[in-house]
């Protein structure tokens, strides 16, 4: 090559080059480097799965999330995830108790229950009749729901196939919810930790705007600082919108 045809081909050079450059920054890249969602989830009832023996709670929340990306590679995008939980809502089962002597006024008490409620009716005698005073006791049954709020610092999530559109993948969570009186039962606690696990699929509308729906595994407990500890395990569906660069 001539020297007096090296500017001519430089310049060629670094305009293809900044072609190049312009497309690359033009194509869409579905990978988050931080985010922030908003998120609602919802569960009907609760069961055994893990660790949880109170049954026939419902769980419905709304919170605050945010992510950081903490390593990107071809195939795996790793983030920190943690979650702020300003309204959580947990409906547990409640019996009314109602018992005592015909002669005198009967006391009522008041409680949620670990297991599903049942109404019950008992005379003692059982046919009443002039003489004694009959014993009765009688259970109604009905829901409470209780408010409570908290965070979860140690989320972590693993989206898969980073770049494309839909992405599915895993997700775990550990933190806390405190509550104006004790869930899931009287003498439990107030304060309860929680942990989760799950997974989901992410739909990228837009390189800065997502959709997700996940299953995830919630349980609930106090770690034995109160004297009832029956700890509460839900299936959990959750929809999230995130918003992110």
């Amino acid at each position: 090559m001539h020297l007096r045809n090296l500017p001519a081909a430089l310049l060629s050079f670094l305009l293809a080059l900044g072609t190049m450059e312009r497309s690359q920054a033009q194509e869409p890249q579905y990978s988050f480097h931080q985010s922030f969602s908003l998120f609602g989830e919802y569960s009907n009832t609760s069961s055994r799965i893990i660790l949880g023996a109170a049954q026939n709670r419902r769980f419905a929340a709304l919170g605050l999330g945010y992510s950081r990306r903490l390593l990107h590679s071809r195939h795996v995008d790793w983030y920190y995830a943690p979650e702020v939980l300003p309204l959580v809502f947990l409906e547990d089962p409640v019996a009314t108790d109602t018992f005592g002597f015909s002669d005198l006024q009967p006391v009522t008490q008041l409680s949620p229950t670990s297991s599903p409620c049942r109404s019950e009716y008992v005379s003692i005698p059982p046919d009443p009749h002039p003489g004694p005073p009959v014993f009765t006791f009688r259970r109604t049954c009905g829901i409470r729901w209780t408010y409570a709020g908290g965070i979860s610092p140690l989320g972590q999530r693993l989206n898969f196939r980073p770049g494309k559109r839909l992405q599915p993948f895993l997700m775990d969570n550990a933190g806390f919810l405190v509550s104006p009186r004790d869930i899931p039962v009287d003498f439990s606690s107030r304060f309860n930790f929680t942990f989760e696990f799950g997974g989901g699929l992410e739909f990228f509308r837009t390189p800065r705007h997502s959709w997700s729906l996940s299953y995830r595994i919630h349980h609930l407990s106090n770690g034995f600082i109160g004297a009832n500890n029956p700890g509460v395990d839900n299936q959990i569906l959750r929809l999230i919108y995130s918003l992110g660069r």
